[in-house]
């Protein structure tokens, strides 16, 4: 079993945490780094917006102003995200290190099986949602959008992700909430209520909030598992 590379990065503002991406991106293609699994928080609380997306016609933006939420951009697609009580995952590689990397929905698909199986781990059994969503809807944010490759418990979203391709290597991260604060919720997004039907959290799965280590371990065993690999 091949060694690959684990790290936490711990709390970082939504400035530097996507910044910290895109360098394991640059690294990546210039067959730098190995391919590497990335745990990170957020410090303040931020919204990202996907790469295309207008931040006025997403949130609140005096609302965040007012709460110190930091309002950042992602290098990847997808709707408005509310980073709080969450661990953020990164996985960057180039796509010659795996067979299922040279394809962009197998490496997707590759991913998030191994994600699901981290979860099952802790007692959350999440299915890959079967269907795509029918087309954008403007003020909806991304854990309210169906897509195809959501990680889904009785049809709520529990993990979204998005990936960014280069020519010779790939970035994938997305967000795994533990806890949802509805009155932040409420506060950022324009359809809080979209939000509440069909997103879910750890701690509202479960009844109870484990603790971060217990979720990181169970989350790298089952991506090496789906992976093949060993992260240390």
């Amino acid at each position: 079993m091949n060694d690959w590379q684990l790290i936490d990065t711990g709390e970082g503002t939504g400035k530097y945490n996507m910044e910290f991406d895109l360098k394991l991106l640059a690294a990546a293609e210039k067959g730098g780094i190995p391919p590497t699994l990335r745990f990170y928080r957020w410090n303040p609380p931020a919204v990202s917006l996907g790469s295309g997306q207008k931040p006025e016609e997403e949130a609140n933006l005096d609302f965040c102003r007012q709460n110190k939420i930091d309002v950042v951009r992602r290098p990847s697609g997808g709707g408005a995200i509310l980073h709080e009580d969450e661990i953020t995952y990164s996985f960057t590689s180039l796509i010659s290190n795996h067979p299922a990397f040279k394809d962009l929905l197998s490496s997707y698909y590759i991913i998030v099986e191994g994600l699901m199986e981290g979860l099952k781990k802790i007692g959350v059994n999440a299915e890959v949602r079967g269907g795509s969503s029918s087309g954008p809807e403007r003020y909806i944010p991304c854990f309210a959008l169906s897509s195809r490759h959501d990680l889904v418990v009785k049809d709520k979203k529990i993990i979204g992700s998005a990936q960014r391709r280069k020519k010779n290597a790939f970035m994938q991260h997305g967000s795994i909430p533990i806890s949802y604060n509805p009155q932040l919720v409420t506060g950022v997004f324009q359809n809080p209520q979209d939000f509440f039907d069909k997103a879910t959290s750890i701690t509202e799965i479960l009844g109870r909030r484990p603790e971060d280590a217990v979720i990181k371990e169970a989350l790298v065993k089952g991506m090496e598992e789906s992976l093949g690999m060993r992260f240390v």
